[in-house]
């Protein structure tokens, strides 16, 4: 479910993103993976990537219509790449953003850290051992009481 972004933009930014990690064997690309709702969400957290992402996606489909008079899921995957190295040089912070989360977005998912063959986990209780602590150090805030209103 989108927060931030257009249809429009989410059918592009699954292109931009299958171009930036393909898929390769075990591994899916990114925007097949589902990246883009990471990305979504991220985007839709911050007002300056909103600024950064609409003038940056319509760099994508802007050059897309001009060069080739086609939306950039449309072309090639060559006519595609030749487009995202323009949009790179012209639009760097966003381009940077972007590559930036869609690695954040791809090597968090279950399916990219099982295919690395790693268990896909969270860190504990199987991570790092964890102190046992001294619970009689509380005890004189335990008896001070109640100190709130219950409501």
């Amino acid at each position: 479910m989108a927060q931030f972004f257009s249809d429009e933009q989410t059918t592009l930014t699954a292109s931009i993103l299958n171009r930036i990690v393909p898929s390769d064997g075990d591994f899916p690309a990114a925007g097949d993976l589902g990246v883009g709702e990471f990305l979504d969400g991220v985007v839709a957290g911050s007002a300056e990537l909103k600024r950064s992402f609409t003038t940056g996606l319509m760099a994508v489909s802007m050059a897309a219509a001009s060069q080739h008079s086609a939306t950039f899921d449309a072309l090639s995957p060559d006519a595609q790449d030749a487009i995202l190295r323009d949009v790179e040089s012209s639009q760097q912070e966003f381009f940077s953003e972007l590559v930036r989360q869609t690695y954040n977005g791809y090597y968090m998912n279950t399916r990219v850290i099982e295919a690395l063959g790693l268990e896909a986990r969270p860190p504990q209780p199987k991570g790092f051992p964890l102190e046992v602590g001294n619970l009689d150090l509380i005890e004189q805030v335990k008896a001070r009481g109640i100190k709130y209103r219950q409501v």
